[in-house]
């Protein structure tokens, strides 16, 4: 479960706002507080006073109580209206600091430049480009454009709005741009995608000789993340560390997300590592990057650390852990987890009771899963999806479909993609053509024909319900076959017994420049084992075994050694499976027990099935396969002790699944 951050963390998201990439309000306030002091010299002293009452209840947020005090003051000039005007604009009020001040010119008073500030901050929030037109026409009037504060409040509203060449004319106007100037400048080009603008623009700043703060840094950072250009990402690094800003926590943070975004994880370990200091962001991207990448190990591990340092998990951190938990198929860290999000308070949470449900079913308490998603108040249609993949994927697609029934019956929740993926699979499960039949027509019909991941479903689902003419169709139709859908494909043939269909769309798929992957091999090689096209399919192994992007696991060796003894080669299988066996466990000697028991070869199966008992004597189904050789060679006694350890350990075979049609469905 991939997560962001709304404070343009990209891998994470955040329930609260943290460290923004540009502050301007900061540098108004600094105007202001100028301002104040210039209003001691033209005010009396209980006016000056007022004035600063003024601004600390707008920081304070105390709007009211600041309307009250300035209705009952006697002498009110620009600096007291300007503070009014500002201070509503800082505390999201836009449209009464815009009535303040056409009251204040009502009132006779000409603006100052704070107060075109003001009125420009003010406008922040707005996408009317002609209210911003007419605010830049009375900043000309009033003679302030070549002003530095005006100017560069003014740039900053004309890129908000998403007027970014206005935006720029006005910069490139500016006599002598201030840090604050390019700044502003570098996040507008930032904000629409500019990287290399914002890029260019900082090197100018540098030519200059100004020095960027840490303001000015995060949005460069964010530009170069973008970007993901090792080189480039270094050389800012340094600079980094050069002008002394590594140690601010925010613009370290940055940096940590720009090598997260280049998918190094070396290097992001020691960025991360090389921190001064870490907060609960830190050690959450860390644990986050390393679950993205596959390494759940690795993140619970970064926890236990950012445990011992104190620091408490958020939400976005508990999240991350579970999906980790999901990753490994761990109930007992999971249980530890679900523990942790209780006593955190986090319990209710739907982000994280959806979480809970998802984890336990990946881990196959499925019960515990069912009691997670009871729990949900107002579920979600992710709650539903997480509820209805689970029982698909242990083995219950005749619930799954319960479950879609009565999401539908109950929340009336239009079907996504996801969520028809995990149907459409239960489907496939339960051979049931007809109602996959009626997904496929809403597929079409609710417009999903351009979603591959529905699509590679559909077909895989056709095939195993046999129809692989439909299966064809949709591959044929589909307006770009990626690897999913090869794979799909040439497993709908393997299984549907037409090998040499397999072998020639592999060959196919390779002419068309998809590269083969893991998976993709793995279905070749059970296709041309269950067809026995033995030459075909110990070509392509040895094909693989020579490609180094590819990683061969257990199951294709398997797939070889099984292959081998189908079609009777039972010596080359045996030598094959020894010489393996030490580097992938048991698949070939299930295979090889498979395969001697297919052939009658009572000795071969013998030494097969204790290897596997001895490697894997947990698997219900070695049992029975091992149970049923033992009484085809009259072993009746060897049988019996294997079903009673089955009995003892509480061990149940899955059961297979014949064409079920209780459940209750639509058309859409």
């Amino acid at each position: 479960m991939l997560i962001w951050r709304t404070a343009n963390y990209p891998f994470f998201k955040y329930p609260t706002v943290v460290y923004l990439p540009l502050n301007l309000i900061a540098f108004y306030s600094s105007l202001s507080i100028t301002q104040s002091r210039r209003a001691d010299l033209v005010l009396g002293q209980e006016s000056a006073v007022e004035v600063k009452q003024l601004k600390a209840y707008f920081e304070s947020g105390r709007i009211v109580d600041a309307q009250n005090l300035f209705d009952t003051m006697t002498e009110k000039n620009v600096i007291a209206w300007s503070v009014m005007i500002h201070g509503y604009a800082r505390n999201g009020c836009g449209g009464e600091s815009q009535k303040l001040f056409s009251l204040m010119q009502l009132s006779g008073l000409l603006p100052n430049s704070f107060t075109m500030v003001a009125v420009l901050v003010s406008l922040g929030n707005t996408k009317n480009t002609k209210l911003v037109e007419s605010v830049h026409g009375r900043v000309v009037k009033s003679g302030f454009e070549a002003d530095l504060h005006v100017g560069t409040a003014l740039l900053d509203i004309y890129a908000k709005c998403g007027n970014i060449g206005a935006s720029s004319k006005l910069f490139n106007k500016l006599n002598d741009p201030s840090l604050v100037s390019f700044s502003a400048m570098i996040a507008r080009f930032v904000e629409r995608g500019l990287f290399p603008e914002a890029i260019s623009l900082f090197k100018r700043l540098q030519a200059l000789g100004l020095t960027p703060n840490s303001v000015t840094m995060l949005s460069v950072i964010r530009a170069v993340a973008e970007i993901k250009s090792c080189s480039l990402c270094e050389c800012l690094y340094g600079y980094v560390i050069k002008v002394g800003i590594d140690s601010n926590l925010p613009v370290a943070n940055y940096i940590l997300d720009m090598y997260f975004r280049l998918g190094d994880v070396e290097i992001a370990t020691e960025v991360f590592d090389r921190m001064a200091s870490k907060d609960v962001i830190s050690w959450t991207a860390m644990i986050g990057f390393l679950v993205r990448y596959n390494y759940p190990n690795e993140a619970l591990d970064i926890f236990s650390q950012m445990r011992s340092y104190g620091i408490q998990p958020d939400e976005v951190t508990i999240l991350n852990l579970l999906s980790a938990s999901t990753l490994l198929g761990d109930l007992v860290k999971g249980r530890l987890l679900h523990n942790l999000t209780i006593i955190c308070g986090f319990w209710s949470e739907l982000s994280i009771m959806n979480s809970l449900t998802t984890m336990y079913s990946k881990c196959g308490d499925l019960n515990s899963a069912v009691t997670s998603f009871n729990r949900i108040a107002n579920k979600s249609l992710v709650s539903w999806t997480a509820i209805i993949s689970g029982h698909v994927q242990n083995g219950k697609p005749r619930e799954a479909m319960q479950y879609l029934t009565r999401m539908r019956l109950q929340q009336r929740f239009n079907l996504d993609s996801v969520i028809l993926v995990s149907s459409i699979a239960a489907c496939a499960e339960l051979a049931n053509l007809e109602l996959c039949s009626q997904f496929h027509g809403y597929v079409f019909t609710a417009g999903f024909l351009s979603h591959n991941s529905v699509q590679n479903n559909l077909l895989t689902s056709y095939a195993k319900c046999g129809d692989m003419e439909q299966a064809y169709r949709v591959f044929n139709e589909m307006a770009h076959q990626d690897i999913v859908s090869w794979n799909s494909i040439i497993y709908g043939c393997g299984i549907n017994g037409d090998g040499r269909a397999a072998v020639a769309l592999f060959h196919e798929m390779e002419r068309c420049g998809e590269e083969p992957d893991c998976i993709s091999y793995l279905s070749i090689l059970h296709a041309c084992s269950h067809s026995g096209l033995v030459d075909d399919g110990l070509a392509i192994f040895y094909q693989m075994a020579g490609d180094k992007k590819i990683r061969v696991f257990g199951e294709h060796y398997g797939c070889v050694v099984d292959m081998l003894a189908r079609a009777g080669r039972l010596e080359e299988a045996r030598v094959f499976a020894v010489a393996v066996a030490e580097e992938v466990g048991p698949h070939v000697w299930k295979a090889l027990l498979g395969g001697s028991r297919v052939h009658d070869n009572v000795k071969l199966a013998q030494i097969a099935g204790r290897k596997v008992l001895e490697l894997e004597d947990g698997d219900a189904g070695n049992l029975v396969l091992f149970s049923n050789v033992c009484k085809s060679i009259g072993r009746f006694e060897d049988a019996e002790s294997l079903r009673l350890k089955m009995k003892m350990k509480g061990l149940m075979k899955k059961q297979g699944l014949s064409l079920l049609d209780v459940v209750t469905h639509d058309s859409g």
